[in-house]
């Protein structure tokens, strides 16, 4: 049986989130899971429950769009981060299996606020993104 939480999957290159992102997902209650690959969190996200995944647009294998229609339809909530000069904006691709491109990009701070309202803590249960907003 699984405990209660929810499971984030995070896509890309380690050292491209920084150890504070983690950090903070496990706070607020998440369980964190990383690989580097779109082909690896394909097959692990197929393979498991994941609940959210947040990936950088460049891939060793692919780009984080690629990344987003292959799961399309999958009961996950994703995010891609796009940097720019010393930060980055995180776009809102997937909302509980539905594309949702297109959304207006977050801000750091705007993104942590809404991962921070899916929360365990913190979200009414069947939430999606538009409970973060």
């Amino acid at each position: 049986m699984r405990t209660p939480g929810m499971d984030v999957l995070l896509v890309g290159p380690h050292a491209k989130f920084g150890q504070s992102l983690p950090d903070r997902l496990q706070q607020w209650g998440f369980r964190c899971q990383f690989t580097a690959t779109a082909r690896t969190a394909y097959e692990l996200i197929c393979s498991q429950q994941i609940d959210v995944v947040l990936a950088t647009t460049r891939l060793p294998d692919d780009s984080g769009f690629g990344l987003i229609k292959s799961l399309s339809g999958l009961a996950v909530t994703a995010f891609l981060c796009v940097p720019v000069e010393y930060s980055c904006f995180w776009l809102p691709a997937i909302d509980r299996g539905r594309i949702c491109l297109g959304s207006p990009a977050l801000r750091p701070g705007e993104f942590a606020r809404m991962i921070k309202a899916m929360s365990p803590q913190e979200r009414p249960a069947g939430a999606g993104l538009a409970a973060g907003l």
